[in-house]
């Protein structure tokens, strides 16, 4: 991505250095960027991102992570996308949105959920607009398709307007993913918004996304369709058949298997519990559950329970995972802490151990027992 907006704090100190002789005239001084650093080691797990604001959203296309960024002095929370070498190290490009139209602006946008096509030129991500003074709604959400090199200069706007099958209004997607160079799919639904107030003046705010369908989107002309028997999932990965595993409402722990070209499925396996995020790692079906936000468990054909890591090295839950396609790595988000609205989050590099293999891989009985173990352990508050 290009296109990049440069920080205001930077471009007034730039401009103040140079107020002898105007702006718009040459520096007194000329100052490089500093040379890209690479990666802080190779050891796996290891942590990709160190952004004190939060990392989230991240996208895999050939060697190069695509996410959503906020900086901690960004103004009204507004999110960036930004992108990172696979490796991790230095942010290699980042796009935000425009500055407000005025010094009286209250409105601000942010972009989350980006990925990129499968031939890199274009990026799809979602475009919330909302009030500056606390938003507890936006007053437009939409899913928007730019090139890569120009995230601003969108080519299309897809409005998130839909209602479902039983009246329920849908505003948000999540889990964005390209079918084809010309095809999106996504999970649509509602996103819910609200505030708690603290002990003193301090208020905290939170969003649950619940998904109604598995739609898809052509990127080209706005057509918008329900998959083929997407109505009620809640989590989907592609297969490795080209096909399609779902997580579907009434059976939110069954994994099922949906093959290319028809609408019916097939049950592949159950997870431990309620099925809150779904990857296809190394052609295997990895899940995020209700059991555990500091697990991740996953489906090997044959065996009759799923297989657990402990991801989030004790730091904090995981929220989501992003797969490295063709290999057993993935990305995951990881808050740093276990605030209960939540906490900021960075990325960190994980990799599924092979079977037979050692590593802090358990059974779905052994992940049971620890978390016994643990909630004995842990002190009373």
């Amino acid at each position: 991505m290009s296109a990049w907006r440069q920080s205001p704090i930077v471009l007034t100190v730039l401009c103040a250095s140079g107020a002898i002789g105007g702006c718009n005239h040459s520096w007194p001084f000329d100052a490089g960027n500093p040379a890209p650093l690479g990666p802080r080691g190779q050891e796996v797990p290891r942590r990709l991102t160190f952004n004190p604001g939060d990392d989230r959203d991240p996208n895999v296309r050939g060697d190069v992570i695509t996410y959503s960024r906020l900086d901690p002095e960004e103004r009204g929370r507004e999110r960036c996308l930004a992108t990172i070498p696979l490796d991790g190290g230095t942010i290699s490009a980042e796009a935000c949105p425009g500055p407000p139209a005025t010094p009286a602006d209250t409105f601000v946008d942010t972009w989350i959920r980006p990925s990129l096509s499968p031939d890199g030129r274009h990026v799809a991500y979602m475009w919330q607009q909302g009030s500056l003074l606390g938003v507890l709604g936006f007053w437009s959400t939409s899913v928007a398709v730019a090139s890569a090199t120009q995230p601003m200069g969108r080519t299309l706007v897809w409005p998130i307007i839909w209602t479902a099958p039983n009246g329920r209004l849908a505003d948000a997607v999540s889990a964005l993913s390209w079918v084809d160079d010309h095809t999106l799919r996504f999970l649509i639904g509602y996103e819910f918004i609200f505030k708690v107030k603290g002990g003193g003046q301090t208020r905290y705010t939170d969003t649950t996304f619940e998904s109604f369908a598995l739609a898809q989107l052509d990127a080209g002309t706005g057509a918008f369709s329900i998959v083929p028997g997407g109505l009620d999932v809640l989590a989907y990965a592609p297969a490795s058949d080209g096909g399609l595993w779902l997580v579907k409402l009434g059976a939110p722990a069954t994994l099922l298997h949906q093959a290319p070209g028809v609408d019916t499925t097939t049950v592949v396996g159950v997870f431990a519990d309620s099925v809150t995020v779904l990857a296809n790692v190394g052609d295997l079906p990895l899940a995020i559950t209700a059991a555990s936000d500091s697990t991740v468990e996953w489906l090997v054909p044959g065996d009759a329970v799923p297989h657990a890591l402990v991801v989030g090295s004790g730091i904090g839950p995981v929220t989501d995972i992003a797969p490295i396609p063709g290999t057993r790595r993935f990305i995951a988000v990881v808050e740093r802490g276990r605030d209960l609205f939540g906490d900021p989050a960075n990325l960190w590099l994980y990799e599924l151990p092979k079977e037979g293999g050692r590593g802090r891989l358990k059974t779905a009985e052994g992940l049971a027992c620890s978390r016994a173990e643990r909630v004995f352990a842990e002190p009373a508050l």
